[in-house]
């Protein structure tokens, strides 16, 4: 089988490491920045943390590759997903399946123009991984993988979700994988988003006397417009879920803190609460803190003059 990783970052570096040490898969890595294609032609790939080992790899612009593919997993930043889409569209037929696993939502409504629904897998990760000085991927968290075939083609899905763990990535094929998806969202709707707004570690916002108030006003919001969307979540899960993740992570800057205060880039804020904002536009249900929220975010990005990429 012919696997892209279309989006070679820390994410996707990680994820074709373990396809290729463990598998019998052929891996290419596609990047639209030259740097990085260059420097893991010439130099390979080497991850720490977590994880120890290195490979030397292949890697090039889409437009470069000329193979059908098996496989392409979606690891962009969801903002660069609808030109990576665009971009490897040529490597795409009706035998192709997609696996997207970026933050937020909405993606599918970009990947169904360049793809048929039965062949778009949605996934959502809790591994995380980031680059250190000297370019090296840092495997901090040796996470798992929710996905399923969201076109009713449940058979493919399991394919992908059997050659993933044959790799050792932790998948479920989970049935109801639009949940799990909404549950990260709420996550990265306040820890990504008021460390980002406060320029602070997810443990500094949790410790501010507003911070409860704010966080169950959010996740309100989240609840009432996932269940307009056909996603039910219980209220109090989700807070319990959203607080033990906020001690695991106390002393974490979030990656769009990382995108934005760090590296200059724009955020993903449109398909995290942004998404929240439109959907709730859809359905007549008022969402003013994700407003604000979205609102803001942009505002400091156009503060500090961030760029797409």
């Amino acid at each position: 089988m012919l696997v892209y990783i279309a989006g070679s970052g820390a994410m996707g570096c990680t994820f074709g490491y373990y396809i290729s040490k463990y598998t019998d898969n052929e891996v290419i890595f596609l990047d639209n920045w030259d740097k990085n294609i260059e420097n893991l032609n010439n130099n390979g790939m080497k991850l720490t943390g977590k994880i120890e080992g290195s490979m030397d790899v292949r890697a090039m612009k889409p437009s470069e590759a000329t193979e059908k593919a098996d496989l392409i997993i979606f690891l962009t930043k969801s903002v660069g997903l609808e030109d990576m889409a665009k971009g490897v569209s040529h490597l795409v037929d009706k035998n192709t399946q997609i696996l997207c696993l970026l933050n937020g939502i909405g993606h599918e409504d970009i990947l169904v123009k360049y793809v048929d629904l039965s062949q778009i897998n949605m996934g959502v990760t809790v591994w995380s991984a980031g680059r250190d000085n000297s370019g090296d991927i840092n495997v901090t968290n040796i996470g798992t993988i929710d996905m399923q075939n969201i076109g009713g083609n449940e058979e493919e899905g399991r394919k992908i979700a059997n050659i993933l763990n044959e790799a050792n990535l932790n998948v479920t094929y989970n049935e109801d994988v639009m949940k799990a998806i909404w549950r990260k969202l709420m996550v990265n709707g306040t820890l990504n988003s008021f460390s980002t707004l406060l320029e602070c570690k997810v443990g500094e916002f949790f410790s501010l006397d507003s911070h409860a108030e704010i966080v169950d006003e959010l996740i309100s919001e989240f609840i009432e417009v996932a269940k307009a969307d056909g996603v039910e979540l219980d209220k109090k899960e989700m807070l319990d879920y959203i607080y033990k993740t906020s001690v695991h992570t106390k002393d974490h800057y979030p990656s769009m803190y990382q995108d934005l205060i760090i590296n200059n880039r724009n955020t993903e804020i449109d398909f995290i609460n942004g998404a929240v904002v439109e959907k709730g536009k859809r359905y007549n249900i008022k969402t003013p803190y994700n407003e604000l929220i979205t609102k803001l975010i942009h505002a400091k990005e156009e503060l500090k003059g961030s760029k797409l990429f």
